[in-house]
């Protein structure tokens, strides 16, 4: 009998989603279509951040993919012509082959990372008897997410606190700009 795991069940399903919204993407003639499934897109990659345990990551996403960078877009296409209506097959096509030797990147990286869930993994087992063992002397706090997010990770943290902030900075100096084909 094969065993029941709700996450992979969820993360085939997620990565299915994704899969399927990102050809619609490809497929797409519409720039409001467009960006209604890049931002789709990116609440898909929040859910599988959810899934795999990464909240952290996954509110970054949900900020920045699925909110601030759907309304920099939308201002962008309120702001411009429907010039991008018209491209040509190739530039189509020279997009597709500039993209691919990324996507064999990510594939041929994806072979390198350890399995998911993987607790017994030498790098997994030295980096948690670690966090366990010196904590509370090295930090002096019992909380050890707190601990490994301000402290070991902070430097992580702060980035991705600078990004927020710069993406919420972005977007409110986009929307209070003056001028675009709808201005009045």
């Amino acid at each position: 009998m094969i065993p029941f795991d709700l996450s992979s069940i969820l993360l085939l399903i997620f990565a299915i989603a994704l899969v399927i919204t990102t050809i619609s993407i490809i497929r797409s003639s519409s720039l409001l279509k467009t960006i209604i499934l890049i931002s789709t897109s990116s609440i898909l990659i929040t859910l599988w951040y959810l899934t795999m345990d990464a909240p952290d990551v996954a509110m970054t996403e949900a900020a920045l993919g699925a909110s601030l960078s759907t309304i920099v877009f939308l201002s962008f296409a309120r702001r411009t012509d429907d010039i991008l209506d018209d491209v040509s097959w190739k530039k189509k096509i020279l997009s597709l082959f500039i993209c691919i030797p990324f996507a064999i990147a990510t594939i041929y990286s994806i072979t390198d990372l350890i399995p998911y869930g993987s607790y017994n993994e030498a790098l997994q087992d030295h980096i948690s008897k670690y966090y366990i063992q010196n904590t509370a002397t090295e930090i002096g706090i019992p909380s050890f997410v707190a601990a490994i997010l301000a402290s070991y990770r902070g430097y992580d943290t702060l980035g991705e606190t600078t990004v927020i902030l710069t993406g919420a900075l972005a977007v409110m100096l986009i929307l209070t700009q003056k001028g675009g084909k709808n201005a009045k």
